[in-house]
């Protein structure tokens, strides 16, 4: 009897016993997702806790568990690679925390240095459940991206689902709490102190100030951000004052300060994170008074000169020349007006110049990301243009007699063998010049825009002298005087032939005008340009008085509406190149992919002219292909800062701008001039592409 007694109380136990292991195990099984084995990787979702409680926050994590020699990447990857992503799906009210990301390792690969994580680590962020929260269950759904490299690269995702338990009584810890320990001891601390970093020529400076630890110089230097210093270099470290100071070469792709350059210094386990304040003061201090060097001032001042003197030669400044070429053959026996002319003209050109890198400048350093041309950027500038080089145009072949009411429009400024149309003539050769590139124009005009004011203001007036100097020479050397024709009929033939380039004008800005807007604005310019020819013809068969405030109503419309009327964004065109963005051009290089840059503008003669000669050519596309050279095109027609500022990063302050990217290695920067047998060659020394 006594032994049937037993058994039940011995069944209930076991039973117990059984029940309890079920629900230890099955609460285990909760607290984590399914694992997802994927190329070189192992990746599950853990929590750690088994349970969820209303109110209070819970520890998650991605864990990861590499092959040997592999790694992913930690927030800022270094020279490569892309950090990893997590993407939830929670219930209504439920929030989660960005990744607290833990100290990383550096990873060294074939000269460059990535920063990432290898063997075992956890990825946690911190779920806040509200207190409201009601369902029985917290239902988790994970999307993780990454890329798991050794010395090539394999982009990997999974997805991951996990459902907690809800109760009220405190969280028992699961089996992967130990990892989140470790993750925690591992999680960099604010430093005390405080860190301040500053820009001079191509060393970026941290300093570090307060409380810091003796051996500081020995710990490693983690960045948080990119594209600001050479991951590969080492700190040189100094002692300062106030603590240490670290120096480190600047990134080949920097381009931008940014108001805040967090860093970590790592140490064994331990970690601390600065954030450092741009010192932009003390930065823009330091380099006015060390970049000027007489030695570097001299030859910049010489190319200017000859960057100038080329222009000349540019077809965007041949309109203004053959006009200006008209009144010196009509002064050619008169060597004091020829002078005259001369000294004017050159004047003109030189203040206009001046006039147009002081505004630059001040605009820069405003904060404006602009470049030179800047002008033919705005729309309504470029309308402006093409009305004007309409009405000389109507003039050079007899169609419009300038008169004195007529001076309200600009035109007669040009006109005539006085002082004042010598030095107008100038201002325009300038403005139309302006927007051309010629060859020593681009490594001139940059190293000015680098220097103290006075010695940028001299390059840009040797630049303006460059331009003026056949017209100057014409009035003090009597052997080119001498050269030219002697004055005659003829005259008023070529008179009338020069309007004809300047339709050519008129037409390249239409079609600019049309680049910057649409179709649609060009027609609408182009009727404002046959509204202005009828409302001068109205004007010269008026007889009555009614009549002719009729023709000046039109051609104040026709000049009206152009400037008046507010510019639509650009159509957008299809084109074999891809468009330009700096975040494109990082993930090609990320990639190891080789890239051919070319940074252009509708404006720009020397840009077009190098795409129809070179760049569209059918040798330069197959050779595109044949190296897998992904071929990138930032357009500048219309003010784009992220431009600019990728063009100030080459030491450059306008277009053409072209820098070919081999899938390792250093950019190079190609000539403004190109020719097919130039780009292939240096396709061709990329070698073959990888399989």
């Amino acid at each position: 009897m006594h032994s049937r007694q037993l058994a039940p109380a011995v069944f209930s136990r076991l039973l117990a016993l059984a029940l309890l292991f079920i629900l230890t195990n099955s609460a285990a099984f909760a607290a984590a997702s399914l694992e997802l084995r994927t190329d070189h990787l192992r990746s599950q979702l853990v929590s750690a806790s088994n349970t969820a409680t209303p109110g209070q926050t819970l520890k998650l994590g991605l864990l990861l568990q590499h092959d040997e020699h592999w790694h992913t990447y930690w927030k800022n990857a270094g020279d490569s690679g892309n950090a990893t992503t997590l993407t939830f799906s929670l219930p209504v009210g439920v929030t989660a925390s960005e990744i607290e990301w833990p100290l990383p390792e550096r990873l060294p690969v074939q000269g460059l240095v990535n920063y990432g994580y290898s063997h075992r680590v956890l990825l946690p962020v911190t779920l806040s459940v509200p207190t409201n929260f009601s369902s029985k269950t917290l239902d988790i759904t994970l999307k993780a991206d990454w890329l798991v490299c050794m010395e090539e690269c394999i982009p990997g995702e999974g997805e991951y689902k996990l459902s907690l338990p809800v109760q009220t009584a405190a969280a028992s810890s699961s089996e992967w709490a130990k990892d989140f320990e470790r993750s925690a001891t591992r999680q960099p601390k604010t430093a005390t102190g405080s860190a301040t970093y500053h820009i001079q020529g191509d060393m970026l400076t941290v300093d570090f100030s307060g409380d810091l630890p003796a051996d500081f110089s020995s710990w490693l230097f983690f960045p948080e951000i990119p594209q600001h210093i050479t991951n590969a270099a080492t700190p040189e470290w100094k002692k300062t004052d106030t603590g240490w100071q670290a120096r480190l070469p600047v990134s080949e792709y920097f381009v931008k300060a940014a108001p805040e350059f967090p860093v970590l210094l790592v140490k064994g386990g331990a970690g601390l994170r600065f954030t450092a304040a741009y010192a932009e003061t003390a930065a823009a201090s330091a380099k006015t008074a060390t970049t000027f060097s007489l030695a570097a001032f001299l030859p910049a001042l010489g190319l200017a000169l000859l960057g100038g003197l080329v222009l000349n030669l540019m077809p965007c400044v041949f309109p203004v020349l053959s006009f200006k070429a008209l009144a010196v053959l009509e002064q050619a026996d008169n060597r004091p007006a020829l002078r005259r002319q001369g000294i004017f003209y050159a004047l003109g050109v030189i203040a206009s110049f001046l006039l147009l890198a002081g505004l630059l400048l001040i605009l820069r350093n405003a904060g404006e990301q602009i470049g030179w041309g800047f002008q033919l950027q705005e729309p309504r500038f470029v309308a402006a243009l093409a009305l004007l080089f309409f009405l000389m145009a109507l003039s050079f072949v007899g169609l419009l007699e300038i008169g004195a009411g007529f001076a309200g429009l600009g035109q007669s400024l040009t006109e005539g063998h006085g002082d004042r149309s010598a030095f107008f003539t100038g201002v325009l050769a300038c403005v139309v010049a302006s927007p051309c590139t010629a060859p020593f124009m681009g490594t001139a005009l940059g190293y000015a825009l680098s220097q103290p004011t006075l010695a940028a203001l001299a390059v840009f007036a040797a630049l303006g002298l460059g331009l003026a100097l056949p017209i100057l020479l014409l009035g003090f050397i009597p052997a080119l005087a001498r050269l030219l024709p002697r004055p005659g009929a003829w005259m008023e033939s070529f008179r009338q032939f020069l309007a004809f380039p300047l339709l050519l004008t008129v037409v390249w800005l239409l079609w600019v005008y049309g680049e910057q807007t649409s179709t649609l604005a060009m027609a609408w310019l182009l009727a404002a340009l046959v509204l202005l020819a009828f409302g001068i013809w109205l004007r010269s068969k008026a007889k009555a008085r009614a009549l002719t405030l009729l023709a000046w109503l039109v051609i104040a419309v026709a000049v009206a509406s152009p400037l008046l009327k507010k510019s639509a964004e650009p159509e957008k065109v299809s084109s074999t190149a891809e468009a330009w963005s700096a975040e494109k051009l990082a993930g090609l290089r990320a990639e190891k992919k080789p890239v051919l840059v070319n940074m252009t503008a509708a404006w720009c003669i020397t840009c077009l002219a190098n795409e129809r000669s070179t760049l569209s050519t059918e040798g330069v596309k197959s050779a595109l292909a044949k190296h897998g050279v992904t071929y990138l095109k930032g357009d500048w027609t219309r003010q784009d800062p992220a431009i600019t500022e990728y063009l100030s990063a080459f030491g450059r302050n306008g277009v053409p701008l072209y820098v070919l990217y081999p899938a390792e290695g250093e950019p190079q920067v190609l000539p403004q001039i190109l020719t097919p047998a130039l780009i292939e060659n240096a396709l061709d020394s990329l070698g073959s592409p990888a399989p």
